[in-house]
């Protein structure tokens, strides 16, 4: 069985650090095997994404994430969370949509401060929809030059990717 892996990125902004990060844990998925895609929040409809209105895209990108075995959020820390548009996307999902599923969070930030926002944001919000999250990765942006990550923290995504490939694996058989 092929793996599955989406990768959500509610950041508002191109280009974005979070974005690149999920860019690169989709890279490192994809050599391990896995089916990738990656959904733009800031790209889905405004009024879908508000619930203001049905879209196709929306409902789309919903499947998705409930047809993948890994699923992977990446946000920008806005105001010590995920940004609201990654949190309307979540909340349009359905009880129970990441049951079963890796999830692995992206943050982040300008500093080291809210180094706890995957503890107390990221987990608790794919736990709400029975998600399995493992240990994510948190980066500031003195770990980027010329906005690509540096080694270090490439390895870290690499690292955490294959994580999410054990783990989905095993769950798969």
């Amino acid at each position: 069985m092929t793996l599955r892996a989406v990768a959500v990125s509610g950041s508002p902004r191109a280009p974005s650090k979070s974005k690149t990060l999920a860019e690169l844990m989709l890279a490192a998925l994809a050599r391990s095997g896995c089916e990738t895609q990656m959904i733009d929040v800031a790209a889905l409809p405004a009024d879908a994404l508000l619930a203001r209105a049905s879209a196709p895209e929306m409902d789309a990108a919903i499947a998705a994430v409930g047809a993948a075995q890994i699923v992977v959020a990446a946000s920008p820390t806005y105001r010590a969370l995920y940004t609201g548009a990654m949190k309307s996307f979540f909340d349009l999902m359905p009880h129970g949509h990441l049951a079963g599923k890796i999830c692995v969070p992206i943050h982040t930030a300008g500093s080291p401060q809210h180094f706890l926002t995957i503890e107390y944001g990221m987990r608790p919000l794919f736990a709400s929809l029975d998600g399995v999250p493992i240990a994510g990765v948190y980066a500031t942006d003195d770990q980027f030059v010329d906005g690509q990550p540096v080694d270090k923290l490439a390895a870290r995504v690499d690292a955490v990717a294959a994580a999410a490939v054990a783990l989905a694996t095993a769950g798969a058989s």
